[in-house]
């Protein structure tokens, strides 16, 4: 049975250079698109047939190591296919309900009206990550914890931080050897995350200075949309 998703877009609809681009060429890792216009509304369908959100994954359990890698080799994916295609990577929607999984693989939603900061949306995901994931499993931890502290960072680059989240187990086996202890500051997040407290509690070793940076640096978020219309009850 075919299910879509639309979402609706003020303003009388163009057939771009990005939806053309869409049609022709099917990147992989994005969802297919079908864009159209009525009276002064636009609206974008995709196809979502056989796949599960990511937030409705998370409803039901939680994030593990694997999920993880599959989402950053996904996304990693996603941004190259979108340059290779000269499409704007900050138009690749990062919020839950937009992300798909289907058999090991994730996919995305391209919205070409978007207005936003893709590495703000990877950073806000990250937020996300720190709220579902499974802590009992400590290589995700891991992973989590280094992904949300680096893009904190100002211009981070993403290609750096993933690979450093593939290598995590390798490098925690050379600390084991050579008997280093975990960094406090890790220690300490996931101690706090454990008993359910705020990833952004003042701590004396790291989460001071983190809030006055967040504070400093606080840009508006990118609003919601108008209209979001799913064909079924639950994706």
């Amino acid at each position: 049975m075919e299910r879509k998703i639309t979402i609706e877009e003020r303003g009388f609809y163009e057939e771009d250079y990005q939806m053309r681009m869409l049609k022709v060429n099917a990147p992989d890792g994005f969802l297919p698109v079908r864009g159209r216009g009525v009276d002064d509304c636009s609206y974008y369908e995709y196809d979502v047939s056989g796949k599960v959100s990511m937030k409705a994954m998370y409803e039901r359990g939680k994030i593990g190591e694997e999920d993880l890698r599959h989402f950053l080799t996904a996304f990693q994916m996603a941004v190259r296919e979108a340059e290779v295609y000269l499409l704007d990577v900050h138009r690749i929607l990062l919020k839950p309900e937009y992300i798909f999984f289907e058999e090991g693989r994730f996919y995305f939603c391209y919205y070409p009206p978007a207005r936003q900061d893709l590495w703000e949306e990877f950073h806000r995901l990250t937020e996300y990550f720190v709220k579902e994931a499974d802590y009992q499993d400590k290589e995700a931890v891991r992973m989590i914890f280094l992904l949300h502290k680096g893009t904190m960072e100002e211009n981070y680059s993403m290609e750096k931080l993933i690979k450093e989240c593939f290598y995590q187990e390798e490098q925690s086996e050379k600390r084991e050897k050579k008997e280093v202890s975990y960094d406090t500051a890790e220690h300490d997040w996931i101690t706090e995350q454990e008993m359910g407290s705020s990833i952004l509690r003042e701590t004396d070793n790291m989460w001071t200075p983190v809030k006055h940076f967040l504070n400093k640096h606080k840009k508006h978020r990118w609003g919601d949309w108008d209209g979001l219309h799913i064909e079924e009850e639950e994706l």
